[in-house]
């Protein structure tokens, strides 16, 4: 089905220029001058892509924008103007615009920009689903998936760098997924895991009778990654000898096992990754500058959890959903989570959360199954009220915010233990049961 684009503009030769250019090029175009039928059209059609006149015979077109925004929110909305002035950029920019074009207008920079605007619908169809390991709606993950898709797209070596536990592997393998080579090998190597007198033998492979213990020939990562990719896990760790080796073989493509008399020519497509700064250890002469312009081609960093906290909920609820689809995790132990420091990363979350969900109880993880809160617990000589007060984060919070926290924590309690029987539950604390629903909703 061909991509919609909207014309919004009061003169019919502007309109009949834009229709007749795009639909030669396998696009469907809508076009009117009235800003009511203009959003209709919008909501309707969901453009790919929207063109905006500033000027409606006598309306003002950028007071159209924050509606067609709202109807369609996603889709980018290029201005229209005869008179490109800083005021009206501006406007038009703090109103949601995406570009402007001044009149007379090019085309073909008109087409360009919606050949972005198409492709960029594209990647952002094809993104990540949880079950690709990737999760994450905020504006980093989002901008990590677009960059990593684009690389997919390509066929060049990558540098995968970020701090330890940010899914660096699942970037690789993303990469993989989405690229020409999907069908092909997806090969991981921990350079860090490899002893030196190794190294050649495990990345080129070697033949029988190479060296004592040899015993039959053995088939090495590089060419076991034949048509796919090779993921170079920890790339910093890797030995100047063997950087040597390596910077060989992605400069000639070709494996030579030990012992062999000939080299084999492979095609393979390398990502390596690292959590320590290649530039630095180039500087110091721990890592070869030559290979790391070969590996750093294509780069991309995997961000900290701490630039992405809004993500937590969805990760949280994709790792539990992991252990157990059946576990319900409690608003406060989300909030308990979005409030710590992860050192560790997302791989700490992971952690956190499996370690939770086995202490869950009747299908729900409250704060006490939080591993930290355990010990907190264990600290406190088993007052459980001792070990909240302990573990809060008040962050400006009033004590009669820390009541009505602990007031919900109680009554959810009970609930749990009287396997949702809201009377039996009331009868335990002591209240009417009609005041449990006002008591959770006041809280």
């Amino acid at each position: 089905m061909p991509a919609t684009l909207l014309i919004i503009d009061d003169e019919e030769s502007i309109c009949f220029a834009f229709r007749r250019f795009f639909q030669k090029r396998g696009f469907s175009v809508l076009t009117t001058g009235e800003p009511q039928e203009a959003c209709r059209l919008a909501r309707e059609s969901q453009p790919a892509l929207v063109f905006l006149d500033v000027n409606l015979g006598g309306q003002d077109g950028l007071e159209l924008l924050p509606l067609l925004k709202q109807a369609v929110p996603q889709t980018c909305i290029v201005v229209i103007t005869a008179f490109g002035s800083l005021e009206i950029v501006r406007r038009a920019f703090d109103a949601g615009a995406s570009e402007y074009l001044t009149k007379p207008i090019d085309m073909i920079t008109a087409e360009r920009l919606v050949k972005r605007a198409t492709t960029e619908i594209t990647a952002m169809e094809s993104s990540p689903r949880p079950e690709a390991g990737y999760v994450g709606s905020s504006a980093v993950m989002q901008e990590l998936f677009m960059k990593l898709l684009k690389i997919a797209s390509q066929d060049e070596p990558v540098l995968i760098c970020g701090p330890t536990g940010t899914g660096k592997e699942l970037a690789a393998k993303l990469i993989h997924q989405k690229s020409a080579r999907s069908s092909g090998p997806f090969v991981p190597v921990n350079c860090g895991a490899i002893p030196d007198n190794l190294m050649e033998s495990e990345l080129f492979g070697h033949c029988k009778g190479a060296f004592t213990g040899a015993v039959n020939d053995r088939t090495g990562y590089c060419q076991a990654a034949n048509h796919g990719v090779l993921f170079l896990d920890e790339i910093g760790e890797l030995s100047l000898q063997g950087q040597v080796k390596l910077l060989r073989f992605l400069d000639s493509k070709m494996v030579e096992k030990l012992g062999a008399v000939s080299a084999e020519p492979v095609d393979v497509r390398v990502i390596a990754a690292t959590n320590v700064n290649l530039e630095t250890a180039v500087a110091r002469g721990a890592f070869r500058e030559d290979l790391y312009y070969r590996l750093a081609v294509l780069s991309v960093k995997t961000p900290a959890l701490e630039h992405h906290l809004d993500d937590i909920p969805e990760l949280a609820s994709h790792f539990l959903h992991q252990v157990n689809p059946a576990l319900i995790m409690a608003d406060e132990t989300v909030e308990q989570l979005k409030k710590r420091k992860w050192p560790g990363n997302v791989r700490q979350l992971r952690n956190v959360v499996i370690q939770a969900a086995l202490s869950a109880v009747s299908g729900i993880v409250t704060p006490d199954c939080l591993p930290e809160v355990k010990e907190s617990l264990k600290a406190s000589d088993g007052d459980p009220l001792q070990a909240y007060v302990d573990g809060l984060h008040l962050d400006g919070a009033t004590m009669h915010d820390a009541i009505a926290r602990l007031q919900r924590l109680l009554i959810q309690k009970a609930l749990k233990d009287a396997d949702g029987n809201q009377s039996l539950a009331a009868e335990r604390l002591g209240i009417h049961r009609n005041s449990i629903r006002r008591l959770l909703t006041d809280s």
